[in-house]
């Protein structure tokens, strides 16, 4: 199967992104703490099972969907931007699973496995080359706000208006439309963007609410903690967990600005039980997650996600935040 060269990603790349999230998007908050450099608001922290079917072409059941398995998991649910739930920003998702069997990547912890999602199928830069023209153009920022994500440098490189970056102009009004067409985190669709690793090719992760989440009462006027409250108190919340195989060649394994075609095929479900959303999030701003945190099986592919094994290890290691939850030692 056919893969693109992916961006070459130098140290002194690496040193650069550093040094621009520590000076910009991980500032000392006034009580001299550290938040995370990206996602910094947790909305809660959940306990759910995850269980898999595995699917049936045998050349997709590597890693994690080898065999059938329910694992205990953690689900974390963030803004990627603002504190505040009425901004338009992007809405995340990260889960945690124990008990995975198999080889780690390199600083895994063992027997986990990490997925970092997010609500949008495409990613604002196509590679590190662009994401580090990005972060140079948001160097300094004072803030977030919604002007300073816009980037104004980054986004009118020039007067020529050919010269826009239209594609980040579009990856915006995106994150703005899906925020105007739904505010429920159980609700909406969450995609991890970058690829990963399947045995000789490459797949993408995506978590779909199920069809209970379409007919369960919508709640008004709260922020995204109260609402995930609201949903938990009728009963469990439920994602379909599934699996996007590369099996397109005009799919790119490096560009994330591009959202692959190939079919998305159901391999498990998330389960969220009843419980008390507020009393988690303390435990989602101590631990860090990472799509480095993984099996070799499903080790993240392009230059993207090599920033991202950078970016993510630093943030952990400024603010003391550890991969494994002190009740899964």
């Amino acid at each position: 199967m056919t893969q693109e060269q992916g961006c070459p990603v130098t140290s002194e790349d690496l040193d650069e992104l550093l040094g621009i999230c520590r000076r910009t998007f991980q500032r000392p908050d006034a009580d001299g703490t550290l938040s995370r450099q990206f996602h910094s608001k947790t909305h809660s922290c959940l306990k759910a099972t995850l269980v898999i079917d595995p699917p049936d072409n045998q050349a997709w059941r590597r890693g994690l969907f080898a065999k059938p398995g329910r694992y205990e998991a953690l689900v974390r649910f963030s803004n990627a931007f603002f504190d505040d739930d009425s901004h338009p920003d992007l809405r995340g998702v990260a889960i945690k699973l124990r008990g995975v069997e198999g080889a780690v990547c390199d600083g895994a912890p063992p027997g986990q496995q990490d997925f970092v999602l997010m609500n949008s199928a495409i990613g604002p830069s196509k590679d590190a080359a662009e994401a580090m023209d990005l972060f140079r153009a948001l160097d300094g920022i004072r803030r977030a706000t919604t002007v300073a994500i816009l980037a104004p440098r980054y986004l009118f490189p020039s007067i020529l208006p050919w010269r826009m970056r239209w594609r980040y102009w579009a990856f915006l009004n995106g994150s703005g439309l899906r925020h105007l067409l739904g505010r429920d985190l159980a609700r909406m669709t969450y995609n991890s963007v970058t690829p990963y690793r399947l045995g000789d090719g490459a797949m993408k992760i995506l978590l779909r609410p199920d069809g209970a989440a379409r007919i369960r009462p919508s709640t008004k006027g709260r922020d995204f903690g109260a609402k995930l409250q609201a949903a938990l108190d009728l009963g469990p919340i439920r994602f379909e967990f599934c699996l996007q195989p590369r099996v397109l060649d005009s799919d790119s394994v490096e560009d994330t600005r591009q959202a692959w075609k190939s079919p998305v095929h159901s391999v498990g479900v998330l389960e969220i039980p009843p419980q008390d959303v507020a009393a988690t999030v303390a435990l989602g701003d101590q631990l860090a997650f990472s799509p480095w945190n993984c099996l070799a099986a499903h080790e993240p592919l392009g230059s993207i996600n090599t920033l991202r094994r950078a970016a993510y290890a630093a943030s952990a290691a400024n603010r003391g935040a550890e991969a494994v939850p002190p009740s899964w030692r």
